[in-house]
């Protein structure tokens, strides 16, 4: 995470244009890029050196800020255009997802896998977001895997006819990550199940326990999203909203739901896994247990005898026998074939 004030990490940064102004205004204001959409959604990115504008005359413009840098929060704060709320939200280190709206706006909060300089990571990041009618803004404190993705689709020339379809291809591009990750889980529970019916399978609770890791967040990032696309499609609250944002919350809500029912089925086959693989240690170490116990029991009277014969007194038998070792042996060897016998009488030992 980059600290307050240091610039923009490269690796958030889309391809610039061969020539640029040495004047580099958004960064030093705390802008990582800015798109400028004409009425057709053909996206255009703004020069470095040019500041865009929250609300402009002709199509629409997303800005997507570093919440790190310290003039990205003063460049919040001016803007009256935005909500109250929307503003305060984008400036606060708020952690859970979230969704609210007024008449003509929504922002909110949601959870997105995080980025290196090489691919994405298993850390969530987060991403705040205000959409207007003519602008979708956003902001991280870390590079995030959709917002790169959402890059390289306008870089590759992809038109967008509104904000709220830009944000819709945002989230859709987090829901994908999520369905690439619950793919990944299933194909390891698949594996484990495998080397489970072979008897291979060596570091199981590890492997299940690192299932059920990843899945426990993805469960809890879908069922954040699942709340609150049907708290604000469904219910009288979000009548107010944009229509534009409940439809698109509509549609999201269904890939959503779709997605948290393959997740929770990956719980439940990673918790049924782990129950068999803890049953099967379980009956494995009794078996040590019940070979153990008959070892005990078999050499008892031995040791015994051996003790008994150790005492240094009188009256011993065959102290003085020529074959006496060898006599106090076969009286070992028979007390064990005895108890050998007496267990097996009482079905301690299956015949």
């Amino acid at each position: 995470m980059a600290g307050a004030g240091l610039a923009v990490p490269r690796i958030d940064v889309p391809p610039m244009p061969a020539q640029l102004s040495l004047a580099d205004a958004q960064s030093s204001s705390g802008v990582v890029w800015a798109y400028r959409f004409d009425g057709n959604g053909k996206p255009e990115l703004v020069p470095r050196d040019e500041m865009p504008v929250l609300t402009p005359a002709e199509g629409f413009v997303w800005i997507h800020l570093d919440l790190v840098h310290t003039r990205a929060q003063s460049w919040v704060a001016e803007h009256d255009e935005l909500p109250a709320a929307a503003r305060e939200l984008l400036l606060a280190r708020e952690t859970h997802q979230r969704l609210d709206h007024s008449a003509g706006f929504a922002w909110g909060i949601a959870h997105d896998l995080t980025r290196d300089i090489v691919d994405r990571t298993d850390n969530v990041g987060i991403l705040a977001w205000a959409v207007g009618e003519r602008f979708l803004l956003t902001g991280r404190r870390e590079a995030l895997q959709s917002i790169r993705k959402a890059v390289d689709a306008l870089n590759a020339g992809e038109h967008i006819g509104s904000p709220a379809e830009l944000f819709e291809h945002i989230i859709e591009y987090l829901i994908d990550d999520a369905t690439d990750a619950v793919v990944r889980l299933s194909d390891e529970v698949d594996s484990i199940e495998d080397q489970l019916l072979l008897d291979r399978l060596d570091d199981g609770p590890g492997r299940v326990g690192s299932v059920r890791r990843s899945a426990i967040l993805l469960h809890r990032q879908l069922t954040g999203l699942h709340l609150l696309f049907r708290r604000f499609a469904e219910t009288p609250s979000g009548r107010a909203a944009p229509e534009a944002m409940r439809s698109c919350a509509l549609r999201l809500l269904l890939r959503v739901d779709t997605l948290h029912q393959d997740v929770q089925s990956v719980q439940d086959r990673a918790r049924l896994l782990q129950d068999e693989i803890t049953a099967r240690s379980a009956s494995q170490t009794n078996k040590q247990l019940y070979v153990l116990s008959i070892l005990t029991a078999l050499f008892l009277p031995a040791t015994f005898i051996t003790g008994l014969f150790g005492i240094n007194v009188k009256g011993l038998p065959w102290v003085e026998a020529d074959y006496g070792a060898f006599l106090v042996a076969l009286a070992c060897l028979g007390a064990a074939l005895l108890t050998l016998v007496l267990l097996r009488r009482r079905g301690v030992i299956g015949g």
